[in-house]
């Protein structure tokens, strides 16, 4: 790829590449001079980005009233030599394949420079059991019904997804079944079975019968499953993905759902789960067998600095605890921080070498997970005003459009900024939304049990994901098809700082250095600006949610997370919630006070911060 790469016709215009080549260091100081951005113009620039003072989702994290600059944690290790990055951030969403939120990204007209996407179009499709072809299509309908699609939530375990791979149900009798009434083989193919990508829209019909009392969804409701957003209904992640590099080739770790494949993107193994709590509850990750060391560990072990940013409402980080065996020293420490720490990191360039940030899995989140329970009431335009949890991906698009806009208004002159600093958005899993691209074989992880959960070999990878990098490095339009997944942080981060691969699965991971592939690096003030379509409302005040919203249903991110927290630390009468008060008094009761340092404590570096 040039140097110069060919802009879109429907990129954004002011995306312009440099007319003159400039030395990286000429490049950087330009920024910084012209821009005249300090800490105060980063703080100017954040506020006139964001709105000081305005949440841009219900709760969740504003940007902080004072800018005041923290003071520095950690060093930052020396720049490489050439064209990379320092300082890698990772914001993963959850449960969307790559179809679903982006195959429609380049249908219309293709990417630049004779690239290929592998997107959609309308020739793909799934049947019904009795005939009933329904193509894959565009969303469309009332705004907010779109938004919250799809609904109700599809299946996402391991057997659902052999179903929606294969076509298979096996035994016949697990075909309405929830998953804890499910039988082995858990639907799997016959070996040497070739994934046709034809179950998608039986299993869904299927799934919605068992959650729906045996009442079948109609051509209607279940047609749903087969649709993907355009372009126009993302502006945030169409636009980043089509003025950065985007993945067409990226698939999660693991054919199921999201610890499972969260636990692979940072410890390179699942410890032979394929599911969050089936078959020894959510207890069953906190066993001290599980503790497989993580990325995380190899970067301390290094001397270099990771943190994990989790929402300032949910209270406490999944990631923390889902690895708790090996993380736990971690918890009460600088490790582990609030979102609204990472406003203020990012703006006074103090990330460190790796930041990974949980979007908000409680009350209204930010995930972009489908919604569950019913919609039970609309008004006179279809748009939902209540009933079931407030799932709407445009609060998703208002979280990546904060985060990438305070990445690309970072101009600290030492430490992190907008030329050194990678961001990397990707999803967890599928989540059971529909996808084209048959899983290819994976490498199996060393140090597997005899017998894993439900008899999964660990060797095929899971559905693609969308996963779109984003740095001063990385050309225009630019669309990578290296098979790709999600070992391929450990990988990058293995690679750069010649560490000991965690596991065989991320020993051969390809890396992300392929979304590095300019010399001359892109001014930041030339990157595209960004703009959610809808701010979602924010109706709280002394709860982290309306208070007419106490009973509506946690989504099973939250139900997961808060499973994790009774099994860790809660007491004999605690119960894993299902409702937002339910939940709310339960990390209320528990959640307080477990994971990050005082804001009092006295700043100390990485080794000595983990002691």
């Amino acid at each position: 790829m040039s140097d110069d790469p060919t802009v879109p016709p429907d990129a954004d215009p002011t995306t312009s590449t440099a007319s003159a080549p400039e030395t990286i260091a000429q490049s950087r100081r330009r920024f910084l001079k012209v821009a005249g951005l300090g800490a105060a113009g980063v703080a100017a620039a954040a506020g006139a980005a964001f709105g000081i003072g305005r949440v841009l989702q219900p709760g969740n994290d504003p940007t902080p009233e004072s800018t005041a600059a923290p003071t520095p944690t950690t060093s930052v290790p020396p720049r490489a030599a050439g064209p990379g990055f320092d300082h890698l951030v990772v914001l993963m969403f959850e449960n969307r394949s790559l179809d679903n939120l982006l195959g429609w990204l380049y249908a219309d007209s293709p990417p630049s420079g004779g690239q290929t996407f592998d997107g959609l179009t309308a020739s793909r499709s799934n049947t019904t059991r009795d005939g009933h072809e329904v193509a894959a299509h565009r969303y469309s309908g009332p705004t907010d019904e779109v938004m919250s699609s799809p609904r109700p939530d599809p299946g996402e375990e391991y057997p659902h997804v052999n179903t929606q791979l294969f076509g298979t149900v096996s035994p016949e009798s697990n075909r309405f079944r929830r998953i804890d009434g499910m039988e082995a083989p858990f639907n799997a193919p016959a070996d040497g079975a070739t994934p046709a990508m034809s179950g998608f829209l039986q299993d869904y019909i299927d799934t919605y019968t068992a959650d729906h009392d045996d009442t079948e969804p109609t051509a209607d409701e279940y047609s749903v499953i087969m649709g993907g957003f355009d372009p126009q209904m993302l502006p945030v992640v169409s636009t980043l993905a089509r003025n950065f590099a985007v993945y067409d080739s990226w698939h999660c770790a693991v054919p199921s759902q999201t610890f499972c494949n969260r636990s692979f993107f940072h410890a390179s193994t699942s410890h032979g789960y394929v599911t969050n709590g089936y078959d020894g509850g959510y207890g069953k990750w906190l066993r001290k067998e599980n503790a497989a060391p993580t990325i995380f560990d190899r970067l301390s072990d290094a001397d270099l600095d990771w943190v994990v940013y989790f929402d300032d409402v949910t209270l406490v980080s999944l990631t923390g605890l889902i690895h708790a065996p090996v993380l736990e020293k971690y918890f009460r420490t600088d490790h582990f921080r609030t979102m609204s720490r990472f406003w203020e990191d990012v703006a006074a360039g103090h990330l460190p070498v790796y930041s990974f940030i949980e979007p908000r899995l409680l009350y209204d989140h930010n995930d972009m997970h489908p919604p569950v329970g019913p919609l039970t009431e609309t008004d006179s335009d279809g748009n939902i005003i209540s009933g079931a949890a407030i799932s709407d991906v445009r609060a998703g698009e208002a979280l990546l459009h904060k985060v990438y806009s305070a990445v690309r208004s970072s101009s600290a002159a030492d430490g992190s900024n907008a030329m050194n600093t990678m961001l990397l958005v990707t999803f967890d899993e599928h989540g059971g939304t529909y996808d084209h691209v048959p899983p290819p074989a994976a490498t199996v992880p060393e140090g597997l049990p005899a017998r894993t959960e439900m008899d999964f070999a660990f060797d095929r990878l899971g559905v693609r994901v969308p996963a779109i990098a984003i740095s001063a490095y990385t050309a225009q339009g630019q669309v990578i098809n290296d098979p790709m997944h999600h070992g391929s942080v450990i990988s990058t981060l293995t690679h750069k700082y010649d560490l000991p691969p965690l596991t065989a699965r991320d020993a051969d991971a390809p890396t992300i250095d392929n979304a590095i592939t300019l010399s001359t690096p892109r001014d930041p003030r030339d990157w595209p600006t960004t703009q959610p379509a809808y701010v979602p409302p924010n109706p709280e005040s002394t709860l982290p949610f309306d208070a007419g919203a106490d009973e509506r249903p946690l989504s099973p991110p939250g139900v997961g997370l808060a499973g994790l927290l009774v099994a860790k630390y809660g007491h004999a009468d605690d119960k894993v919630p299902k409702t937002y008060r339910e939940a709310y008094e339960l990390f209320e009761r528990r959640g307080k006070g477990l994971f990050g340092a005082p804001r009092t404590a006295s700043p100390s570096p990485s080794r000595s911060s983990s002691s």
